[in-house]
């Protein structure tokens, strides 16, 4: 329960960032990537103790299925690009979501406050 508490609280924290700044993929989304992450290294994990299972198909299709969503988020109006920030949040949030879910809890907390800090610097003003 452990991580699957973690990994809802982690993707939710940097959902809750992107929707304060309105861009797309709010906590919710956020949230359930992270967990699916979670839940996909468990399953793995669990699979390649019983069966001859290669522990990292999975996870590597995890990685190539939220790129093609993230790819999705991605948008260009004329000379601008949009939502590459939300993108590799996704990808981030999958990251975070197997480090939690093999019990690398350390790296998965410090990722998750890392990326936190580095999507709020945007945001940050200089008082000249």
């Amino acid at each position: 329960m452990l991580r699957i508490l973690l990994s809802i609280l982690t993707g939710w924290i940097l959902g809750k960032e992107r929707k304060r700044h309105e861009k797309s993929g709010g906590s919710r989304t956020m949230a359930i990537v992270c967990l699916s992450a979670c839940l996909v290294a468990i399953l793995s994990q669990k699979l390649s103790t019983v069966y001859h299972f290669d522990f990292f198909r999975l996870m590597a299709y995890t990685i190539a299925g939220i790129s093609f969503i993230g790819n999705g988020v991605i948008t260009q109006y004329k000379q601008n690009v949009e939502g590459l920030t939300t993108a590799s949040t996704l990808l981030i949030n999958v990251i975070l979501g197997f480090l939690i879910g093999l019990e690398f809890y350390f790296y998965g907390i410090v990722g998750t406050v890392i990326m936190y800090v580095l999507l709020e610097s945007k945001y940050w003003k200089s008082k000249e």
